[in-house]
């Protein structure tokens, strides 16, 4: 048999509210595992504006290849 449940108006207000906090996009709050993430996340949010992004790239092309680990000279 189904046992079913009566909400009481404070719980249907709060299932309500949640709702529509889920359909706005709004969180309260977001938790991260490291900062690492934390930095990922907040880069994918951020939008560089275009001067920035070609002044990286331009420095980021005219900066040298990095160089070969001592250990991988040895064995090639």
């Amino acid at each position: 048999m189904k046992h079913l449940t009566k909400l009481t108006n404070q719980q249907q207000q709060e299932q309500q509210e949640h709702a529509a906090e889920l359909q706005s996009g709004q969180k309260t709050g977001q938790e991260f595992g490291s900062v690492e993430e934390l930095l990922r996340h907040d880069a994918t949010q951020t939008v560089v504006p275009p001067g920035i992004a070609h002044r990286l790239r331009q420095s980021a092309a005219d900066s040298p290849a990095p160089s070969r680990p001592w250990w991988r000279r040895w064995f090639d």
